[in-house]
C-alpha cells in the first residue's frame, strides 16, 4: 500500500552561501554566549592572579650601532674599508650573538663582582628561579670556577638582542630584580663586547704583520731566482722577442701563408673554367669564343635557305640556278662546323695551359710555406718554455707587490686599532626603568581576554560538533535525506513537561492551570499563539507532501517521550480547523493517553472495535473541538499488535475513510514494538516525530531504515520541544515504564537514570 519515500538530494556544502555559513557562526555563538563569557572571565581572573602573585622584573634596553666588520688581513679580499652601505645578511645576526656568547657573560660578571651582589648573591638572598634554573641547583660549596659559569649563564638567560628592521643597529635589553641592575648589566655586557672586540681586532692585526714581512722575503727571493732562469733561457735559444709585430720568422710566415691562399684560389677558379670548356657543348660556347663570327654565319646562312626556300615554289630543284643555291648552302653548313671547331681546340688549349700554370705556382707556395712552417715551429716551441718563465716572473711580481700593499695596509690599521676604534658604538646607554616590566596588567588582561575568548569560542563549536540532534529544517533534509515538516517550539520553561500535566501528580486530575501551560489543544485554547501558527504550519507542509493529498497518517516517534500524541492531538485540531471532519484514533493501545488529554470516556474504543466487534458509530465519540471525533484505544488488550495487523483493522480504516476527510492514528513508538509499521502499510504514510535538541540523528536514522525496509512511505519529519537557548535539560515527556512484555527501556532516560513512573 504505502510507497518508499523518495529522498531529498543533500545539499552539497559548495551551495551555502556564505551568508549562510556566517549566520550559522554567529548563532553558534550567541547559543553558547554563556559558556563564552565563563571562559573569559575564568581566564582574567587567573591572570588577575598571576600578575598579583609574580615577583616583579625590570627591563632596561641599550642601543649599539654596528659598522661592517674590516675582516682579517690574511683574506685575499680584504681591504681596509672602514664603512660599509651594505651588510652582509648574516653580519647582524652574527653580532647579536656574540653579544649573547659565555665570554662576554663572564667578562659582565667579574667586571661588575656579580657573585657579591646581595641581589643575585645565593649567600645574601634566595636566588631567583630563574636563577637557580641556570644554576642547575649549585650550592654555596661549589668552587669558583664553577659559580663564575653559572653565573654567567644566569646573565645570558636574562639579556636579549634585537636587530632593528631597515638599520645597522641592535637593542640590547636586560631583564633584572630591580632596575639599577638591569641598567647596569645591559651597559655592562656592551662595554665588555667593544673591549673584547677591540682584543681580538689588536691580536689578529699583529699576527697578520708577522705573516705579511715573512711572506714578503720569500717572495722577493723568489722573483731573483725566475728573472735569473728566464735571462739565462733566452740568451741559449736566441729569442729577443716574442712579439709577432717585430719577429722576421712570424712575419715571412704569415706572407707566405696569403701567397699560397691566393694561388689555391687562382689555381681553383682556373681548373673550374678548364672543366667548363672541356664538358660543354661547343655550339653553346662557340658563339661567345668567337666573338660573333658564328653568329653571323649562321645569319648568312639562314638568308640562304630562306632563297632557296622562296624559289623553290618557282623552279624545280633540278633548275642550274637552284642547283648552284643548294652547292651554296651546303658549304656554308662546312663552313661554320670548320669554324666552331677551330674555335674551340683554341679555347681548351688555353684554358688547359692556364691550369696547369696555376697548379705549379700552387705547388711550388706549398713546399715553401712548408719549410717556413716547420722553421716556425721550431721557434714556437722555444717561445712556450719562454712564456712560462716569463709568466712565473710576473706572476711572482705580483705577488710580491700585494704582499708589499697588504703590509703596508695593515701597519696602518695596527696603528688606528691603538686608536681605540671598533665596528660597535654605544648610542643610548642603559638607563633604570621608572616602572616594572613584568607583569603587565594591560597585556596579560588583554592576553587573558583574547586567549579566553578563543578558547570559549573553540569549546563552543566542539560542542556544537558533538551534538547530533537535529534541531533545523536543513539537519532533516541533509543529514536524513527526509522531508523536513515543520519545527515546534517549546512552550516555556515553566510549563514543566512537554505532554499532558495530569500525569505528574499520582494519577490525579490535572488542575485548569495545568492544562493551561500544556502544549496539548494549545491551537484550539489559544489560535493566535505562536505555537499554533506553527502547527498550520505543519498542516500545509503535511497535506503538500503527497501528490493527491493525504487522507490517513500515522504519527509516531523512534522511542518515548517526544511528542508524538501531542502532535497527533494538535494536528487533529489545526485539521478540523479547516472545517472537513476528521477523526483522531488512539492506536496506541500500550499507553493510551489521547482520552485523558480529551477527557472522553475510554470504556468503549478501538479494541472493542476490533476484538469485540463493535459498531465504529458506538466508539466514535463527539469532542468540544471543531469538526473533531475522536475513538479511544478502549479497554486493555494482551495483544495490541495482533490486534492492528488483523483484518478488521484493515476494515475499520476504510470505513473511516470514507466517513471523514482525515484520520490521524496516534501509534506507539518505531523501536521498541513494530505497531507503527503495521499501520503505516494500512495509511498514506506516517509522520515521525522527534525531540529537538535530544533525539540522536543516528537513532532517527536507524528509524527511518526501519520504515523503509517495512515499506512504509514516511511523509516527514516533526521536531518537537526545540529550546535554543536552554541547554542541558532531562527528558521529562513520555512513557516512563514501558510496555506489558517489553524490555524496561521506557523507564530508563537518555542519561541512564530511573525516570519516574507516569
Amino acid at each position: 500500500m504505502a510507497q518508499e519515500p523518495e529522498f531529498l538530494e543533500e545539499a552539497s556544502p559548495d551551495e551555502r552561501s556564505v551568508q549562510e555559513r556566517l549566520l550559522e557562526y554567529v548563532a553558534v555563538l550567541w547559543k553558547r554566549r554563556g559558556l563564552i563569557l565563563i571562559t573569559v572571565a575564568v581566564a582574567v581572573l587567573l591572570a588577575a592572579l598571576y600578575s598579583v602573585l609574580r615577583e616583579p622584573s625590570y627591563l632596561s634596553t641599550t642601543v649599539l650601532a654596528v659598522d661592517r666588520d674590516l675582516g682579517s688581513p690574511l683574506d685575499p679580499n680584504w681591504h681596509p674599508q672602514l664603512f660599509s652601505a651594505s651588510l652582509d645578511p648574516g653580519f647582524l645576526p652574527t653580532q647579536a650573538k656574540l653579544l649573547q656568547s659565555r665570554e662576554i657573560a663572564e667578562r659582565v660578571v667579574r667586571k661588575l663582582n656579580l657573585l657579591e651582589n646581595p641581589t643575585l648573591n645565593p649567600g645574601a638572598k634566595s636566588p631567583p628561579k630563574d636563577e637557580e634554573k641556570s644554576k642547575g641547583g649549585q650550592g654555596a660549596e661549589s668552587s669558583p670556577e664553577e659559580r663564575l659559569r653559572s653565573m654567567a649563564g644566569y646573565v645570558r638567560s636574562i639579556i636579549d638582542v634585537d636587530q632593528i628592521r631597515g638599520a645597522n643597529l641592535l637593542t640590547l635589553s636586560c631583564e633584572a630584580p630591580s632596575p639599577q641592575l638591569a641598567s647596569d648589566i645591559a651597559n655592562a655586557v656592551a662595554d665588555s663586547y667593544i673591549d673584547w672586540n677591540l682584543e681580538a681586532k689588536s691580536e689578529m692585526v699583529t699576527r697578520a704583520s708577522g705573516f705579511f714581512d715573512a711572506q714578503t722575503r720569500q717572495s722577493r727571493k723568489e722573483l731573483d731566482s725566475l728573472e735569473q732562469q728566464l735571462l739565462v733561457y733566452s740568451r741559449q735559444k736566441d729569442i729577443i722577442g716574442v712579439d709577432p709585430q717585430t719577429n722576421v720568422t712570424v712575419q715571412k710566415l704569415e706572407t707566405l701563408n696569403h701567397d699560397y691562399t691566393a694561388a689555391v684560389t687562382d689555381r681553383v677558379a682556373k681548373e673550374a673554367h678548364y672543366h667548363e670548356v672541356e664538358t660543354a657543348k661547343p655550339d653553346a660556347i662557340a658563339d661567345t669564343l668567337s666573338g660573333g663570327l658564328v653568329s653571323q654565319l649562321r645569319g648568312d646562312q639562314m638568308r640562304l635557305e630562306r632563297d632557296y626556300a622562296d624559289k623553290l615554289s618557282i623552279f624545280k630543284p633540278e633548275w642550274p640556278a637552284m642547283q648552284q643555291l643548294q652547292a651554296q648552302i651546303d658549304k656554308g653548313k662546312e663552313h661554320i662546323d670548320s669554324v666552331i671547331q677551330e674555335t674551340i681546340s683554341k679555347a681548351r688549349e688555353a684554358a688547359r695551359s692556364d691550369y696547369v700554370t696555376a697548379l705549379r705556382r700552387e705547388e711550388s707556395l706549398r713546399a715553401v710555406l712548408n719549410a717556413q712552417k716547420g722553421e716556425a715551429m721550431t721557434l714556437n716551441s722555444n717561445v712556450v718554455e719562454y712564456n712560462n718563465l716569463k709568466a712565473q716572473v710576473d706572476a711572482k711580481r705580483a705577488e710580491l707587490d700585494g704582499l708589499v700593499k697588504r703590509q703596508a695596509e695593515t701597519e696602518a690599521l695596527s696603528r688606528l686599532s691603538g686608536e681605540g676604534e671598533t665596528i660597535v658604538r654605544v648610542v643610548d646607554r642603559a638607563l633604570p626603568p621608572l616602572k616594572r616590566y613584568k607583569p603587565s596588567w594591560l597585556k596579560n588582561m588583554a592576553l587573558a581576554i583574547i586567549g579566553g575568548g578563543m578558547l570559549g569560542v573553540g569549546l563552543a563549536f566542539v560542542l556544537t560538533f558533538m551534538d547530533r540532534s537535529l534541531r533545523t529544517h536543513e539537519q532533516v533534509e541533509q543529514q536524513l535525506g527526509l522531508p523536513s515538516l515543520g519545527v515546534i517550539p517549546a512552550v516555556g520553561a515553566a510549563s514543566g513537561p512537554y505532554g499532558y500535566r495530569k500525569l505528574l501528580r499520582k494519577g490525579k486530575p490535572a488542575a485548569a492551570s495545568d492544562v493551561s501551560e500544556s502544549i496539548e489543544l494549545l491551537p484550539h485554547r489559544s489560535p493566535r499563539s505562536a505555537v499554533a501558527e506553527r502547527y498550520r504550519d505543519l498542516r500545509t507542509a503535511l497535506l503538500l507532501s503527497r501528490a493527491g493529498g493525504v487522507k490517513s497518517l500515522v504519527v509516531t516517534s523512534c522511542v518515548p517521550r517526544e511528542g508524538k500524541t501531542s502532535t497527533a492531538v494538535n494536528l487533529a485540531v489545526v485539521l478540523g480547523q479547516l472545517g472537513k471532519p476528521v477523526l483522531l484514533v488512539d492506536a496506541d493501545l500500550h499507553r493510551p493517553r489521547i482520552h485523558e488529554i480529551l477527557r472522553v470516556p475510554n470504556r468503549v474504543g478501538l479494541v472493542s472495535i476490533l476484538a469485540g466487534n463493535v459498531d465504529p458509530a458506538r466508539a466514535i465519540v463527539k469532542t468540544d473541538l471543531p469538526s473533531v471525533s475522536v475513538i479511544p484505544s478502549g479497554p486493555a488488550s494482551p495483544n495490541p499488535s495482533g490486534l492492528l495487523s488483523s483484518e478488521a483493522m484493515s476494515r475499520f480504516l476504510s470505513l473511516a475513510q470514507m466517513n471523514f476527510d482525515y484520520v490521524v492514528l496516534d501509534a506507539p513508538p518505531v523501536m521498541p514494538v513494530a505497531d507503527s509499521l503495521v499501520l503505516g502499510n494500512q495509511t498514506d504514510g506516517v509522520v515521525l516525530c522527534v525531540k529537538g535538541g535530544k533525539t540522536p540523528r543516528e537513532e532517527v536514522a536507524r528509524m527511518r531504515d526501519k520504515l523503509l525496509r517495512s515499506n512504509v512511505r514516511i511523509l516527514g519529519v516533526v521536531i518537537n520541544e526545540l529550546v535554543e537557548e536552554k541547554a542541558g535539560y532531562r527528558d521529562q515527556y513520555g512513557y516512563e515504564d514501558g510496555y506489558p512484555g517489553q524490555e524496561p527501556i521506557y523507564g530508563v532516560d537518555r542519561t541512564g537514570s530511573k525516570a519516574s513512573t507516569i
